[in-house]
């Protein structure tokens, strides 16, 4: 199976700590992928209404809205689009409430980078995103 290369991916970012948003925007960015990290939720729609986004990854507690507001928003206008949460506040609950929400998966803050790598190449290799994009 032949891979398409990484920066034929576009991945939104969504967290209003600047200093993770710019850390895994680096982190990606070297993976090749094409990124547009975001600080607030309201904004990542517009940013989704004008971009053919292949991966959502959102925190969690974001100054406007929640980030399961933004999933659904996501859901809503990008029905397959796969959106991972994050989030400092790790509890079995919100974990199961994220997934029931739609999401890939839940990611607790702070992650082991290969991990994290790994999860997001899972994401973007899984065959559901060949049928989508």
């Amino acid at each position: 199976m032949e891979m398409v290369p990484n920066k034929a991916y576009k991945i939104l970012l969504v967290d209003d700590d600047p200093d993770c948003l710019d850390a895994v925007d680096q982190l990606l960015r070297r993976e090749g992928y094409e990124t547009f990290p975001i600080g607030e939720g309201r904004a990542a729609m517009e940013i989704v209404a004008e971009t053919n986004i292949d991966l959502a990854i959102v925190d969690f507690d974001l100054p406007d809205t929640d980030g399961f507001h933004v999933l659904y928003e996501l859901k809503r206008t990008c029905r397959n689009l796969p959106v991972i949460i994050m989030s400092a506040r790790s509890s079995k609950e919100m974990r199961l409430a994220a997934l029931e929400a739609g999401a890939y998966c839940f990611i607790p803050k702070p992650f082991k980078i290969p991990s994290f790598r790994q999860i997001v190449a899972r994401v973007l290799s899984s065959p559901r995103m060949r049928t989508v994009t």
